[in-house]
């Protein structure tokens, strides 16, 4: 069973896996002992990360992969789903997963869309909320139920012009707009901080770099000497709790390699937290 660990190394993975290909997928998961789940697979899918890496980390962290291997895999395809009789039915799979027909929507989806669409409809609501969500300020919950009113009318629209039902796709596009108007998703309504991606100020810069990247990554690096009142503050106060406990002041030197070991750390702890997710 799956134990976090892996005989082959991330990078390898990811360029093995070919996900029009999902013999594939199963090859990397059958070396690695991770059972195969169609839901959880759609679920990977619609993430905005790394499928493949988002479906190990599911079965590294969900009670339900615990205890469990590749030969606990089920296939909605497959009828009765013998375990003996997988490998030469996979095909049979294949051919399916990717359809969003076939999509199975969690609880979380299910409460957040609202019941009674189809499969495929929530499959696109939530792959085009995935796709705008990092780009809309959603303040408020009103801001939210905007969003996702504009894109359940906005996907109709799709979905009813790829059927070639153009009057109902008309009518569909206009709620769009409507909705997009009162999302202020129309591009005429956007203001200047809009079209700047919202980067009128240092606190909305630090929220859309902290979004983007870890933290660490973008760490100013300390000085060895203090370069303004703040350190010499910061350093005065040291000094004072040690003489308060009959210890000898350290220089500033001493303050900085501290600030050194203890980012050292984090890193370290980033890299083990990567390690054992795997991806």
């Amino acid at each position: 069973m799956f134990d976090g660990k892996a005989p082959i190394c991330k990078d390898c993975i990811k360029k093995y896996v070919d996900y029009d290909d999902m013999n594939s997928v199963y090859d990397i998961l059958r070396q690695l002992d991770i059972k195969f789940s169609p839901s959880h697979w759609e679920s990977a899918i619609t993430s905005k990360y790394d499928t493949i890496g988002t479906y190990i980390r599911m079965a590294n962290s969900l009670p339900e992969f615990k205890g469990t291997g590749w030969n606990d895999s089920t296939f909605e395809q497959i009828e009765n789903n013998e375990k003996n009789n997988i490998n030469s039915k996979e095909s049979d799979y294949k051919q399916n997963v990717f359809n969003p027909k076939n999509y199975v929507p969690s609880d979380e989806i299910l409460d957040k869309w609202g019941f009674g669409y189809e499969p495929e409809e929530y499959y696109y609501f939530e792959k085009k909320y995935q796709q705008l969500k990092d780009h809309y300020p959603e303040k408020t919950a009103m801001h939210t139920e905007a969003l996702l009113t504009y894109i359940r009318y906005r996907v109709k629209e799709e979905l009813a012009t790829a059927a070639g039902r153009s009057k109902e796709a008309k009518e569909w596009g206009t709620l769009a707009k409507d909705a997009a108007q009162a999302a202020k998703i129309n591009p005429s309504q956007l203001s200047k901080a809009d079209l700047s991606d919202g980067l009128d100020s240092f606190g909305q810069l630090t929220r859309s770099v902290e979004q983007a990247v870890d933290i660490i990554e973008i760490l100013p690096k300390f000085k060895e000497r203090p370069q303004d009142k703040v350190d010499v503050t910061i350093w005065c106060y040291i000094n004072y709790v040690r003489d308060l406990f009959g210890m000898p002041p350290v220089e500033y030197k001493e303050i900085y390699k501290f600030y050194e070991d203890r980012k050292k750390e984090y890193e370290l702890m980033l890299e083990d937290v990567e390690d054992n997710a795997i991806l």
